[in-house]
């Protein structure tokens, strides 16, 4: 461990008389024992625990009193005496320390998984290869995808009179099949925010490790930048018979980047016009390296209208700047999971904040008008769109964002309810 045995020294405790020099020579000899203990192998974690649970709970003193007299890691010894605590003596039997401060920590660090620290136990048994990561990484990931089936539970059905179920109602599908069946000229904002096909992504997931462990939603269909082209293009042939007269197309794209000439392009081919490019400062810096120059922190807005009609202004009315300042909602989200104070898995790493959507449906739709969001994902601008009294259509092809997005819908409802398609 840390200090050789010769080299440990345990401070002075006095030189009172009577019980109090008693006191203090057990006291001596049990922080010795426990010296001796952390100089040796893991096999004798158990005992150190016992050790600790001893002198905290007979002898009156506290782990920082422990740590520094036996010249040891207080959190190390934290570790020793809370794993000892948890698992009794009946409980470790066939067991290995590890294993069981490893349950241990998982059980203190998700309570929404309702196991008990035996139950994660035995699981990570049989996971023996796996690093305390990746253990830590099953768990999370387990709990999300409980969460996600609560959501879908709650999310309860309704049908709309007169619109044949598509308005006001979530559509686990892909975009292509249901734009089609909306009214011509019935859409006043479509809001598409596609995959943007970033290096980072694998098939159906996210390389941030620290993400991934974090207990943020990483789900997306798209991984390479040619699967998210193919994906985004043909937005602009189906969603123009559908816009309404002075209605716009909202596209989210990367940030720190040129605007992609494809989209540009078949933009102009299907008869739109790129009337601005916003810039979205999220307040917050992307992941970087010091090999890069630049590290993100923003992403494009472009807003696309009917060529030969202009954008027209909503219902607040007011022109503002073209870089808008709305703080993302993933900063520091990890943390706050670990510390209970949010559910893991209830943010996905992609979602928009509330307030930038809010602004969006306001700044370019009035009440009653109709909100269309093909890539629905977290279900933040159906939400809005709710909120601020429009209609709205989501629609999500990706399962696991769909059980998401819909569950969230369905809560933000109240009283009313969403049709499940």
């Amino acid at each position: 461990m840390k200090k050789d045995h010769k080299d440990w020294k345990i401070a002075d405790l006095g030189t009172s008389k009577g019980s109090h020099t008693a006191l203090n020579r057990i006291i001596t000899e049990k922080l010795k024992k426990l010296s001796g203990l952390l100089l040796q192998q893991d096999s004798k974690c158990w005992e150190i625990g016992n050790l600790c649970i001893d002198l905290l709970d007979n002898w009156g003193l506290s782990l920082g009193e422990i740590a520094q007299r036996a010249n040891y890691s207080k959190t190390r010894i934290s570790h020793f005496h809370l794993t000892a605590r948890i698992f009794g003596r009946d409980q470790r039997e066939g067991y290995t320390f590890q294993d069981s401060l490893t349950a241990r920590q998982v059980y203190l660090g998700l309570p929404r998984l309702n196991m008990t620290p035996v139950q994660i136990r035995n699981k990570i048994v049989k996971m023996r290869s796996k690093t305390t990561k990746q253990v830590r990484s099953y768990f999370v990931h387990l709990l999300m995808k409980r969460e996600m089936n609560k959501s879908l539970a709650k999310s309860r059905k309704y049908q709309p009179k007169g619109t044949g179920g598509l308005i006001n109602t979530c559509h686990h599908a892909d975009y292509q099949s249901i734009i089609p069946k909306l009214p011509a000229h019935s859409v006043n904002l479509f809001i598409c925010d596609p995959p943007f096909g970033h290096k980072e992504y694998i098939p159906g997931n996210y390389l941030s490790y620290r993400t991934k462990v974090g207990g943020m939603r990483t789900d997306c269909d798209n991984s390479s930048a040619e699967d998210a082209l193919a994906a985004t293009l043909p937005l602009f042939k189906l969603c123009l018979p559908k816009l309404a007269h002075g209605g716009v197309l909202i596209l989210f794209q990367l940030g720190g980047r040129p605007d992609r000439i494809e989209v540009l392009q078949e933009a102009q081919k299907q008869g739109w016009e790129c009337s601005y490019g916003l810039t979205w400062n999220k307040g917050s810096i992307s992941t970087g390296n010091f090999v890069n120059p630049y590290r993100i922190c923003s992403e494009r807005i472009l807003v696309f209208c009917r060529k030969g009609e202009k954008v027209e202004k909503g219902q607040d009315g007011m022109p503002t700047p073209d870089i808008l300042d709305f703080s993302t909602d993933t900063s520091g989200i990890g943390i706050k999971m670990g510390r209970g104070k949010m559910k893991y898995g209830d943010c996905h790493l992609f979602q928009k904040p509330s307030t930038l959507m809010e602004f969006l449906v306001s700044h370019h739709s009035y009440p009653c008008d109709l909100v269309v969001s093909p890539f629905g994902c977290s279900g933040v601008d159906a939400i809005a769109a709710h909120k601020l009294g429009r209609r709205w259509v989501y629609i999500e092809s990706n399962k696991n964002n769909f059980l998401y997005g819909s569950g969230r819908i369905s809560q933000a409802l109240d009283s009313q309810t969403t049709k499940v398609g």
